[in-house]
């Protein structure tokens, strides 16, 4: 393992802030790219992270790594600078207004005109092509803000990677995930080793956020040379929205490292032969307070009896039936059973936000992970000086994968999101 120093444009004198990334096996063709805290106050993938570099450490060692490995346990410097009277604003960027995963840059189109008549005949060729002008493009463009500069430097080492993992979270939520139709098929075993209750399928999501930012050149670039030039298939992107804000602890990061670690063996990344790691944590488990119900386990997930609900996507390796099925993954003689899929993947056009219209007390009246009917009261506003309460109503139905850990609403407000089979949305699609 090696670590690189990312020194940011000072935004203000006296003020240097920088990214830290480590790498690991940096001499494997294949690469994978993986940072947490993008938001800077969704700390279970900082958790996870530190974790990961432990074990990518000992995999190292033992020969057992695959591919070329980046990890980013804090992408955001920017945002661990942000406190408001005790409360850090991790999500946007204090100067600007921004939000930290929007507004990307797309870079296809610009590469395009400088490919033209690089491109050969030699799909491996061409993709080392299409990193090194992706790496030179990033080297000398200049940034005029710091938070350019931050864009930049995450972009530069993510968008030339085989697979990007981007390692958030919600207010309160069930693990679920986003990624695109074309990338399902390889992300799929992270769904299942993570327990990923929501698989949230969008091409274009609207807000230019980091992951499709990352692989939209070589789509890009696999639309415009495709028929005259094999291309290769690019990078796999996946957001890995890991259970709510307040899920951090020492002993989840583990299992969910641990799940990253199973499925990047399946997908080939990582060999099997597993050496033994000793961690030893000392830190206070956060969260489990009234207002943020632990949405791991306990009563706050329900089973839902009615069998996956979900797409069909075209190119996904199994038949819709399957997904109750137990898989076996081989390799060099060993094999590991690995866990069923909960659910198939949905339109992320596909969920429903429902928002208060009302202020009040926001009251839940179904759990995290309840599958919800059209119809049904997911929620309560309650007026407690007239009495007045206002029903949550879904109209739709879907599964309850998020909700606001808040639980006072102001008129307008964002309170319950539910992922649905039929699509019913367009424009942006993701929350502001």
């Amino acid at each position: 393992m090696h670590q690189q120093h990312h020194p940011l444009l000072s935004a203000s004198l006296g003020t240097q802030r920088e990214i830290i990334s480590f790498h690991f096996a940096s001499d494997n063709e294949r690469q994978v790219y993986i940072q947490a805290a993008l938001h800077g106050d969704e700390l279970p993938g900082m958790a996870v992270a530190w974790f990961l570099k432990q074990r990518l450490q000992a995999l190292e060692s033992a020969g057992q790594l695959k591919a070329a490995f980046t990890l980013v346990p804090v992408a955001n410097p920017l945002a661990l600078g942000q406190h408001w009277h005790g409360t850090h604003l991790g999500r946007f960027h204090t100067l600007s207004g921004q939000d930290f995963n929007r507004r990307f840059p797309s870079l296809g189109n610009t590469l395009a005109a400088g490919l033209a008549d690089s491109l050969t005949q030699s799909e491996s060729q061409n993709r080392s092509l299409i990193r090194e002008a992706i790496d030179r493009h990033y080297r000398d463009t200049v940034p005029k803000t710091e938070l350019d500069a931050q864009r930049y430097t995450l972009m530069r080492m993510a968008s030339q990677a085989d697979l990007m993992i981007d390692l958030h979270c919600d207010w309160e939520a069930v693990p679920h995930l986003y990624t695109t139709p074309h990338a399902w098929p390889d992300i799929e075993p992270l769904a299942r080793w993570l327990g990923s209750e929501v698989q949230l399928l969008a091409q274009i999501s609207g807000g230019e956020p980091f992951d499709e930012a990352c692989c939209e050149p070589w789509l890009t670039l696999a639309e415009r040379f495709g028929k005259d030039y094999p291309m290769p298939r690019g990078l796999l992107p996946v957001t890995l929205e890991l259970r709510g804000v307040r899920d951090v602890s020492p002993e989840q990061a583990e299992k969910d490292a641990d799940a990253i670690i199973s499925a990047l063996q399946e997908g080939g990344y990582i060999g099997y032969s597993e050496p033994s790691i000793s961690v030893e944590v000392a830190a206070p488990v956060i969260g489990g307070d009234e207002l943020v119900p632990a949405s791991a386990g306990g009563d706050d997930i329900v089973a839902i009896n009615d069998g996956p609900i979900g797409l069909n996507v075209p190119d996904l390796a199994e038949a819709p039936g399957e997904t109750g099925v137990i898989k076996e993954r081989h390799s060099e003689g060993s094999a590991a059973t690995s866990p069923a899929l909960k659910n198939l993947p949905t339109p992320l056009a596909g969920c429903e936000y429902i928002h208060s219209p009302v202020s009040g007390l926001i009251l839940h009246r179904k759990p995290l992970g309840a599958l919800i009917r059209p119809g049904e009261v997911v929620a309560e506003i309650v007026d407690p000086l007239t009495d007045h309460i206002t029903p949550l109503v879904a109209e739709h139905g879907g599964i309850l994968y998020a909700r606001h850990w808040v639980r006072f609403a102001t008129a307008g407000m964002l309170v319950v999101r539910l992922a649905g089979e039929r699509e019913i949305r367009s424009g942006d699609l993701l929350v502001g």
